[in-house]
């Protein structure tokens, strides 16, 4: 990988003759891997030249990933001034951890509000995404990235990034958790940074401070050179850069200091290369042997942490009050817990998801607690905070206790709250638990009960928790107070049903924070029908209590959810004594009266055309493809421009099944056939790769078994994916999308169909828009989902993709409401719903019609008569025919 420094500086750019040789820029450095992608890793004053020099030195069209530590104002100055962001056609994806007060677009955007800039973020020519990281991994072109929490006062990410054998490591700005010790790095989060770091070839490493300066700036967030390179040592790296210079530092002292730490290296007899990185510093990195590797989920996969319970345990009200205060404004549940002997009780009660806890309490040891705690909530891994006294001493205090971290008074309040924030994410990420899967792909009843917690606050606090809320600011609090007596609170993981259909009416949940699916059973299939999505302010199960009748759906939580349940009684109350809540509750019940009327109608049968349900639709096709697989027989779905005599053809043409595994021997036969459109169907893999397969589950197209879901890209390489077809196939592989992309590049046209589950849109569209844009061919191709909130992600990261929604039911008035709010370019209906008035509507909104599926020849002849603008159908010769 190519390296080059463009802003070496820290804090505040420093300019001028006594810097003129390690450079005045603040924070930023360009990559460039092997495959032409293109990385900047942060955007300070140093991004001015770098920009320039893309402009007349880069590929075009250029498309740049911008890699920001966080939004503190030196890494992220230069944006205004990097040019790439003003130039049409060229594309900046800005990638950071979510900040405090606002979200990343907001941050970059507040620069440049006219305060302070002439020119608005939303003005900017180029296009812009914004994608919010988490600790994990994730991939831009063919580097892997890497991501690690840092200890700074706000919440900021370290970057590991490979490719092929190298790696590079950018970790600015972060500060020790503690002083190294005799046996090396005690704390846990230093232990945590050094196996981040481990075996990198080049670590790029805050090293703002000498010892001295470091004692009087503690909580600043910053790095002593000398800690720099213990840690790099420590890690076994190659190289080691010198980052962040202190802006007053000038040339001469760099100087020094570089030489110090190489004496300090030369000392330990070790093989570290350590230098103080300078503008204008090129390097070319490579790396030998296998490259370890540390990612254990998707950064891309940020779960929220409002509405997470977190004890303080300390004897000071005074401190107290201090961390409530700053950990306000993160939505949290605070709960304090002064007394030792009231700790373990108190604990039990609230069930909460990380405690911070004192060393030292008036009635006790507050470390002696640690490993009670962990066996009052059943968690060995429980995380705790634990706030000691400041020492002179190296090693860290309590490390042999077993607490997760450790924190020095007089701490700094932000670094506590960025601290805090980490570790809550990695409890969310860690809880997040299973989902069982039905053959189709949806998610129902979960593989274990997960009622992660369940307490019992006093009304009063209750109330205070739904005050804000749409609801219920409106009713006075002392009827709020009473309507909340007897209530508890529970906490649900993903997939958990937290009411059945028909069971007993006796409480109503408000949704504290997370979502929650509206489902209910059809009479006819005795299939889901889903009726809507709830999400923090909300209530269900409202009509059961009003009724008092058995409940009339099921909900299910899509994600971590706390809920407030009330009781039905003291609910009632409230809604007879508050006019404001009657009403406020009438206006909820016809709004989603009307909502589930509308949903509702669309599975019943057309009563002019006889046209099957959704449900029933979706049950047939299952049967049908049953027996597809017993007879080894099967369709294929190709789709044809009639007005171009363009034909899309669905992963391999006339030879291979609708539901095939894709095969490049099976890719190349449409490409023969003339065809100028292949679609793809795409989904994950557990390492977050974009995978070319039809099927959910593997048993019957490859000679594997579970879910692809479940299985990494090499794993699904090993299986055999062409015998269930044919011998002569055997041995095909399961392809990649970018080993597809590699191979149909510029000789077909695309449309890739989004097949991932809900909770992989998230991760799986940015991916695919960059192997698309990656390839060349983002411009060329159409993306299509049956789900509009699929289609919504895509549109919300890339404005101008085209995509086309496929539809499969009666009510064409929700189509043409959908593609109105997506921006649609085409709709993909099935093909009995198509006639002249639905062609001259979809011509007035401006979409291209692409129906599906249709296989008899005077059929496929009556809609090219139409105009009709595209078939899907299982036979080109026939539509070439008809055309």
């Amino acid at each position: 990988m190519y390296v080059r420094f463009w802003g070496t500086r820290g804090s505040i750019a420093a300019p001028g003759q006594q810097t003129a040789r390690f450079g005045g820029n603040t924070s930023c450095v360009e990559l460039r891997a092997n495959d032409g992608t293109i990385i900047v890793l942060d955007c300070g004053t140093g991004a001015r030249e770098l920009g320039l020099n893309l402009l007349q030195h880069g590929p075009r069209p250029l498309r740049v990933h911008l890699f920001i530590g966080h939004t503190h104002w030196d890494h992220i100055q230069g944006f205004p001034f990097f040019a790439p962001a003003f130039i049409p056609g060229a594309e900046v994806n800005v990638y950071a951890p979510l900040g405090f007060q606002k979200s990343l677009g907001e941050a970059m955007a507040g620069q440049m509000e006219y305060s302070y800039f002439p020119v608005k973020l939303k003005d900017l020519r180029s296009r812009i995404h914004f994608t919010e990281l988490d600790e994990g991994f994730f991939r831009v072109g063919d580097v892997l990235v890497e991501t690690q929490y840092l200890n700074h006062t706000a919440p900021t990410l370290a970057y590991r990034l490979t490719h092929g054998n190298a790696s590079v490591a950018y970790v600015t700005d972060h500060e020790p958790y503690w002083k190294p010790g005799r046996n090396g790095f005690g704390h846990p989060g230093d232990s945590r940074h050094v196996s981040f770091l481990k075996g990198v070839n080049l670590v790029i490493h805050d090293a703002q401070y000498t010892e001295d300066e470091y004692r009087s700036r503690i909580g600043w967030g910053h790095s002593p050179i000398r800690y720099a390179t213990d840690i790099a040592l420590a890690a076994g790296v190659q190289r080691l850069a010198l980052f962040h210079h202190d802006p007053t530092h000038d040339d001469v002292t760099m100087e020094r200091l570089e030489t110090e730490a190489r004496e300090q290296v030369s000392s330990v007899s070790g093989g570290l290369d350590v230098f103080a990185s300078y503008e204008g510093l090129e390097l070319e990195v490579k790396g030998a042997g296998p490259v370890w590797s540390m990612g254990e989920s998707s950064a891309f996969r940020r779960l929220p942490i409002a509405g997470r319970r977190v004890a303080i345990v300390s004897g000071s009200d005074e401190e107290i009050a201090s961390i409530e205060h700053e950990l306000s404004e993160d939505s949290l549940v605070l709960l304090s817990i002064s007394a030792y002997g009231e700790v373990l009780e108190r604990i039990r009660e609230i069930a909460p998801d990380l405690v911070i806890l004192s060393s030292k309490l008036p009635d006790g040891d507050g470390v002696a607690l640690v490993g009670p705690i962990r066996a009052a909530l059943r968690r060995p891994d429980f995380p705790i905070v634990l706030l000691t006294e400041e020492t002179e001493e190296a090693e860290c205090p309590h490390q042999n206790e077993g607490a997760t971290d450790y924190l020095a008074r007089p701490f700094s309040p932000p670094m506590l709250r960025a601290r805090v924030r980490a570790w809550l994410s990695r409890t969310v990420l860690d809880e997040a638990l299973p989902v069982a899967v039905n053959g189709d792909g949806s998610a129902t009843v979960p593989i274990v009960d997960p009622v992660i917690a369940q307490h019992a606050e006093p009304a009063e606090k209750y109330a205070q928790m739904l005050a804000p809320m749409p609801l219920f600011k409106v009713v006075p609090a002392d009827h709020l107070i009473r309507m909340n007596t007897g209530a508890i609170d529970q906490v649900y993981g993903p997939g958990h049903v937290v009411v059945r259909e028909g069971a007993p009416a006796d409480s109503l949940f408000v949704i504290v924070s997370g979502r929650v699916r509206v489902t209910e059973t059809a009479r006819d299939t005795h299939s889901e029908l889903l009726l809507s999505e709830l999400g923090p302010g909300e209530v269900f199960g409202e009509l059961g209590v009003l009724r008092s009748q058995p409940r009339v759906a099921t909900i299910v939580a899509l994600e971590r959810t706390h809920c407030v349940i009330l009781q039905s009684a003291h609910f009632l109350a409230a809604v007879k004594t508050c006019p404001p809540l009657a009403l406020g509750l009438l206006q909820v019940l016809a709004a989603r009266l009307s909502d589930a009327d509308r949903r509702v109608a669309r599975y019943a049968p057309d009563p002019l055309t006889g046209l099957m349900s959704r449900r029933t639709f979706k049950d047939q096709y299952r049967r049908l493809a049953a027996g597809v697989r017993r007879r080894r027989t099967g369709a294929l779905l190709l789709v044809v421009d009639i007005r171009e005599l363009a034909a899309i053809t669905h992963e391999g043409g006339a030879s291979l099944l609708v539901d095939s595994t894709f095969a490049s021997p099976a890719l190349q036969r449409p490409i023969e056939l003339g065809v100028d459109m292949v679609e793809l169907d795409v989904q994950l893999t557990r390492d977050e790769q974009i995978v070319v397969i039809h099927d959910h589950e593997l048993d019957r197209t490859t000679s594997g078994s579970g879910m692809v879901r479940n299985h990494t890209l090499s794993q699904l390489g090993d299986l055999d994916a062409g015998t269930w077809f044919s011998s002569e196939f055997s041995g095909e592989q399961v392809l990649s999308l970018r080993e597809v992309l590699a191979l149909v590049a510029g000789r077909v046209r695309l449309n890739v169909e989004i097949k991932a589950l809900a909770d992989d849109w998230e991760i799986l569209v940015p991916s695919l828009l960059d192997l698309l844009s990656h390839a060349g061919v983002r411009e060329t191709t159409i993306i299509s989902c049956f789900e509009p909130a699929a289609l919504q992600t895509v549109r919300r990261l890339d404005p101008r993709m085209a995509v086309g929604l496929l539809w499969h039911l009666p009510d064409l008035d929700e189509a043409w409401r959908w593609c109105a709010e997506l921006r649609a370019s085409s709709l993909h209906p099935f093909w009995m719903l198509v006639d002249p008035a639905v062609l001259q509507a979809a011509r007035k909104r401006g979409l291209r019609v692409l129906a599906w599926t249709v296989n008899d020849q005077d059929e496929i002849n009556a809609l090219v008569a139409s105009g009709i603008d595209g078939i899907i159908s299982d036979y080109p010769e026939r539509l070439l025919a008809a055309s």
